[in-house]
């Protein structure tokens, strides 16, 4: 049964103790406040006039002949941690395995390809290295592990993406513990580029562009989290000081199980993320609420359903035959690793492969702002 955004939200609160704000905590984070708090009180236009306060991220790994046989029209990036290589392994041979959407008619012609990113843990250097040179599908940036530098891991993808593959439409962002369902993802991405302009111009930084659009699952009204009192599950990795956001709320933003970013707000985000002196930690949040907020990227919400059960029973989910079944986390999302990853995610696979019918045929007439969440 399809339950509101409201209800997934309370499941959190035994976990996460949002704040409920004081006098002095405004309840929203407007551009105004964004502005002031982030920005140094710059408006887009003043900030993209300045010149960039980092420079652009340094690959182990750069894999720059990526795109260069074929011109992608979405890649699809995993984000992967070194030692995660049984979690790389199952999506390679469950839904990261592209072959049965190119055999279907419907996107015969759709280039589609996928990529891990990969952070840097020097014990597993020559692991990695080697596994490069079997699969060819690794991108390996100069960031450590720590989940607080989530936001530059996030943006790394969108630095490579512009640096190596600048040509392609859509970027879709996804972690290696998120089994998606990508016959969905495939209907989804033909429909975005129906109703999309190609240009294939370079993008220069236009803090006015307004074609810039960012899909996904919308999160509503999410409170900040102040204090945590569950350890075991990391609970205090989403912890912000109101030092770090002041506002009660966060801006709409995407879930980051999976949303996709096109060559427009591509461009907007990093442009902005180099002139940003202290980008939020919290990086689904600043990447697709804060940023946007601020700069002017239209968030759409592609009207399919994703599951945040902590249980790894996402088979039901994805055998309930409902055409919106789209992403679904793994119970390594909440840190309980006692799992065979590739048995979990084969058993998902077999029962979306026997369905594919059902998400292949499945329309996108507009973004609507029904929410499912299970």
């Amino acid at each position: 049964m399809a339950i509101t955004l409201f209800i997934r939200l309370q499941l959190y609160q035994p976990i996460l103790n949002s704040y409920d704000g004081s006098e002095d905590e405004p309840l929203h984070c407007n551009q105004a406040i964004i502005r002031k708090h982030f920005m140094d009180d710059k408006t887009p236009k003043e900030l993209f006039e300045q010149a960039p306060v980092r420079a652009g991220f340094d690959y182990e790994i750069a894999n720059g002949n990526f795109c260069s046989a074929v011109k992608p029209h979405a890649i699809i990036f995993v984000i992967s941690k070194s030692n995660n290589y049984d979690s790389r392994n199952a999506i390679r041979r469950t839904w990261g395995n592209l072959a049965p959407i190119r055999s279907l008619q419907q996107f015969s012609h759709l280039e589609l390809r996928i990529i891990f990113l990969i952070d840097i843990d020097e014990s597993l250097l020559l692991s990695i290295s080697l596994e490069h040179k079997l699969f060819h599908d690794i991108v390996q940036v100069h960031l450590p592990q720590q989940y607080s530098l989530s936001t530059y891991r996030d943006m790394a993808m969108l630095h490579w993406t512009d640096t190596y593959c600048s040509e392609a439409i859509l970027t879709v962002k996804t972690d290696d513990d998120i089994f998606l369902n990508t016959y969905l993802l495939a209907s989804l991405v033909n429909a975005i580029l129906k109703n999309t302009t190609i240009d294939e111009s370079k993008l220069e930084c236009n803090y006015s562009d307004s074609s810039a659009i960012i899909y996904g699952y919308e999160l509503l009204y999410a409170k900040v989290v102040r204090y945590s009192n569950d350890p075991v599950l990391e609970g205090t990795r989403y912890i912000v000081t109101k030092d770090e956001y002041p506002c009660v709320h966060y801006p709409t933003y995407m879930s980051g199980f999976s949303y996709i970013v096109n060559r427009p707000a591509r461009s907007k985000l990093l442009c902005t993320f180099f002139r940003d002196k202290k980008p939020l930690h919290m990086s689904d949040v600043y990447v697709t609420g804060i940023i946007p907020e601020y700069i002017g990227i239209e968030r759409k919400h592609f009207g399919l359903a994703i599951n945040y059960r902590s249980s790894d029973d996402c088979e039901h989910f994805f055998k309930q035959n409902d055409a919106d079944s789209y992403a679904c986390a793994s119970s390594l999302h909440y840190n309980k690793k006692q799992i065979d990853i590739f048995e979990r995610f084969h058993t998902y696979w077999q029962h979306v492969d026997k369905n594919r019918f059902l998400y292949i045929n499945r329309k996108f007439n507009h973004m609507h702002k029904d929410l499912k969440a299970y």
